[in-house]
């Protein structure tokens, strides 16, 4: 059994159950069942509630609806709006799209605009096809500066004769596809100043860093017509309450390129509905949720979750004995974006040593009380861990622990229970005693 750990201030769960008050309210939801003492199974309970009766607001006009309507057919989203109905592969979402204001400044000397697909692996496939189509020949030189496996995945499924690959050391490349903050079972923080010079496109994801990414060193090396900042809209824009999958596209033309906006938008929209790659019209009622797309409440939100990811990350440390460094962006450079979650990998630890440690957090947890998931994925309201066992050829095993919005004292015990693992009552190896068989 762990110690006693130096006691890490709650971070307030009250303004949890303040939120989720204001989200509901809203909506015009029923009240939730929430009291004053802020009980965070009670919160966890209340945030599948409302997402509940978001979905049930959303099916109400979608299930109705044949997937191929009559002509005329007109359905009314949650929010007021009203859509036109024709095949789902084409269904008009710029109710959405015209939501709000930009997700990021637009750089001087360039024009942007919002186009929303079904995912963010969605929306890469399109810009990939965009970038191709709109290439000044049949090719184009790529580098993807970044770590996600599912983009190195995509990448692949393309000949190597329509998008080859750059070697590291190249100077300039016709495609490049960059990721602020990258994580492989430990963070990396890029440095646009030492990328290629990009002629043509370029494709910069956002899902891990959300809005605190400094669009300017990246376009400094960009001198091509075409941009786009896109992101998986299901992790940090929903609340926390994983109402719909959803890719983010902040699509930007270079003025005086000879390239029309408009023109270029439609062609991704058209690209969107060939592929089938749009939202649904559940999907759509359910994202019309207020919150999605707000940028007030989208840096608000995720300002306090990644606090907690990096309090978490600074007392873990660079100098555990237990992990190895750079579990966090934070704990790379100073001034690198944040991250909605910690990668900890054992120093010399195999995939057995790794299991034993989660079943160590995993019993920890348990006798805590703390009010925390075993599931995949990151930016929700609570707590999430889980063991990332990749193929041996893309990494060794790593735990991912997500410290969600919610705060309070779950959120101040699961930083106290990592706190201890990182300074020894847990280590990996063949000599050492494991809380894996402690009790």
């Amino acid at each position: 059994m762990l110690g006693n750990a130096t006691q890490t201030p709650a971070m307030g769960a009250g303004e949890d159950a303040d939120d989720l008050r204001a989200l509901a309210a809203r909506i015009d939801a029923p009240p939730l069942a929430i009291d004053d003492e802020g009980d965070e199974a009670q919160l966890e309970a209340a945030a599948l509630e409302l997402r509940r009766h978001c979905l049930a607001r959303a099916h109400r006009e979608a299930d109705p609806r044949l997937k191929s309507p009559c002509a005329g057919s007109v359905a009314r989203l949650p929010c007021g709006s009203r859509v036109s109905l024709g095949y789902e592969r084409d269904l008009d979402v710029s109710a959405l799209e015209r939501r709000g204001g930009e997700d990021y400044p637009t750089p001087p000397g360039w024009r942007s605009v919002r186009v929303l697909c079904r995912s963010g692996q969605a929306a890469l496939a399109c810009l990939l096809h965009l970038a191709l189509s709109t290439a000044p020949h049949g090719a184009l030189r790529t580098r993807h500066a970044g770590r996600y496996f599912e983009t190195k995945a995509l990448l692949d499924l393309w000949p190597r004769s329509v998008l080859p690959r750059a070697p590291a050391e190249g100077g300039e490349v016709d495609l490049l596809i960059g990721e602020p903050v990258a994580c492989s079972g430990h963070f990396e923080v890029a440095r646009p100043e030492a990328l290629p010079r990009v002629g043509h496109a370029l494709l910069l994801d956002t899902t891990l860093s959300g809005p605190a990414v400094d669009l300017a060193p990246w376009f400094a090396r960009h001198d091509g017509s075409i941009a786009a900042i896109f992101r998986s809209g299901l992790k940090l824009d929903q609340a926390g309450l994983e109402l719909a999958n959803v890719g983010i596209v902040q699509l930007m033309v270079r003025e005086g390129s000879g390239l029309d906006l408009e023109a270029v938008a439609d062609k991704l929209r058209h690209i969107r509905g060939l592929t089938a790659t749009g939202l649904t019209l559940d999907e759509l009622g359910a994202l019309s949720a207020p919150w999605f797309l707000d940028r007030d409440y989208f840096n608000r939100y995720t300002a306090r979750l990644f606090a907690h990811n990096a309090a978490l990350a600074r007392a873990i440390g660079r100098d555990s004995p237990v992990f190895e460094p750079d579990c966090h962006p934070c704990l790379v450079s100073d001034t690198a974006p944040p991250a909605p979650f910690c990668a900890l990998r054992l120093r010399d630890g195999d995939l057995a040593d790794h299991r034993r440690l989660l079943a160590c957090v995993e019993r920890e947890v348990g006798r805590r009380g703390i009010v925390a998931t075993k599931g995949g994925s990151f930016g929700f309201r609570g707590l999430r861990y889980e063991l990332v066992e990749p193929n041996p050829e893309d990494g060794a095993p790593f735990l991912r622990v997500a410290l969600g919005f919610r705060g309070g004292a779950g959120t101040a015990s699961m930083i106290d229970l990592f706190a201890e693992l990182a300074r020894g009552n847990f280590t990996a190896g063949r000599h050492v005693h494991s809380l894996a068989s402690a009790r």
